[in-house]
């Protein structure tokens, strides 16, 4: 092999190295992960409903953690019983030219770790010693209200902050942030949903509230941690 060939190879070896941790945050399949899921009775959101609106909140450092904690291309995951639900509340929804956004669907345990160490003071998120969060089964989903052109309409708070204004009773005098959620509310709960007490934005589905489903655990649908 000839210098030039052989600084070359160096040369790209380096840029490979340069670029690794954005390819372990990516490292993801999201097709391998979403085959997994099927085993456990989990469905790729996307998918199940065409059109609705993601913005997985934990991709991105707009969280507790202030870092991303999902892949870049978490799929975004729920039981097949709590996205038939869902499907269901956008359906009320865009019949009064509304949708949903969902800001969290299926949370691997790794994580519901992580957000804990991060912010367990708030009160937010469960301590896994104490039992985990409906999330890491997929019956459990976070999300907001957004008009037909996908913009998001304005609520209590914004997302996984201002624990003490995020109850789902709304305290405030705004009459069109009342309005909003009590038109989430309605349909989430016509759709067969409950509804956290202190997060507004945290929905269960109603059928598995006393009967909590298995934890299914990033690795198992090989999912990294970060």
């Amino acid at each position: 092999m000839s210098p030039v060939s052989r600084h070359f190879l160096l040369f790209l070896a380096f840029l490979s190295s340069c670029a690794a941790p954005e390819e372990r945050r990516s490292a993801l399949v999201p097709s391998r992960s979403v085959e997994l899921a099927a085993k456990y009775d989990l469905v790729d959101v996307r998918a199940f409903i065409p059109g609705i609106a993601i913005d997985l909140r934990y991709t991105t450092p707009r969280n507790v953690a202030q870092r991303a904690i999902y892949p870049a291309r978490m799929p975004c995951l729920l039981r097949i019983e709590t996205a038939e639900k869902l499907k269901t509340a956008q359906a009320l929804l865009r019949a009064q030219g509304y949708g949903l956004r969902i800001w969290d669907a299926y949370r691997p345990p790794e994580v519901q770790e992580e957000l804990h160490r991060h912010g367990g003071s708030t009160g937010m998120f469960l301590s896994p010693e104490t039992g985990w969060s409906r999330h890491c089964g997929g019956i459990a989903v976070d999300l907001t209200l957004v008009d037909a052109r996908g913009t998001e309409q304005r609520m209590p708070t914004y997302f996984d902050e201002d624990f003490a204004n995020a109850s789902r009773h709304y305290r405030g005098s705004d009459p069109e942030v009342r309005r909003n959620l009590q038109i989430l509310q309605a349909a989430m709960k016509q759709a067969g949903f409950t509804q956290l007490e202190s997060e507004w934005w945290h929905f269960d589905d109603a059928d598995y509230v006393s009967n909590p489903q298995p934890v299914v655990f990033g690795h198992q649908l090989a999912i990294p941690t970060l």
